[in-house]
């Protein structure tokens, strides 16, 4: 124990535990997840992933591209943070998801915010490299906030990244409290959009998020 809070180990996880983190994902992150809150669909009546998405995410377990939280007492998972390798050609591969997708509308309007993200955050581009590792889920169970968690989380990536030969780690920030981490780590913030703005390719409009909480930010550095 450190003081009155119990300690914390922070580790890459085995797909032996993909059962837990789609739990953990499913308790504490797409119930808060801007994105997945914001998709307007009027003939769906659940808000929540598609099971495409979750299979997405836990697809990067495998990659040993998903840290961990735990809390040593119980062996909790109260943090997850997930990775995948962005390159030039990312928001193409995306795309080409989208006709094997065409069953599920929630989850091919999420691959295409995905692409359209990748395209504006543009981070091969601009920092000249040939793939960025780059951070879209950052979460945090909420009795375990405002203990830094998510921060380390995010140091902890950035140093898996390094250690994989990646030349830049980038993120995805859909909130400010997230974004301020990102900024605490010297990352530089290369995109942001609203995402009541964005429109997909037919020009409707998918997602409309309430309240302040509408910005959708790319932040990225050299490792």
């Amino acid at each position: 124990m450190n003081g009155c809070f119990p300690k914390i180990l922070y580790r890459i996880a085995v797909p032996s535990e993909c059962d837990r983190i789609r739990e953990a994902l499913l308790s504490f992150y797409f119930p808060e997840e801007l994105l997945t809150r914001s998709y307007l669909d009027e003939t769906q009546t659940t808000i929540g992933p598609a099971e495409e998405h979750i299979q997405f995410a836990l697809s990067f377990v495998h990659q040993g591209m998903v840290a961990l939280a735990i809390e040593e007492d119980h062996g909790t998972i109260v943090g997850v943070t997930i990775a995948r390798c962005v390159k030039p050609t990312t928001a193409d591969e995306l795309l080409a998801l989208v006709p094997a997708a065409g069953t599920n509308g929630r989850w091919t309007e999420m691959v295409r915010l995905f692409a359209h993200l990748e395209q504006m955050g543009d981070v091969c581009g601009r920092f000249r490299s040939r793939r960025s590792y780059h951070v879209f889920v950052l979460a945090v169970e909420p009795h375990f906030r405002r203990r830094a968690i998510g921060q380390k989380l995010m140091e902890f990536q950035l140093a898996r990244g390094k250690s994989l030969r990646f030349r830049v780690v980038s993120a995805d920030f859909t909130c400010e409290v997230a974004a301020r981490i990102g900024e605490r780590m010297d990352m530089r913030c290369v995109s942001a959009i609203s995402l009541n703005q964005y429109r997909n390719q037919a020009g409707e409009q998918r997602f409309v998020a309430s309240g302040q909480n509408h910005i959708v930010s790319t932040y990225a550095r050299y490792v």
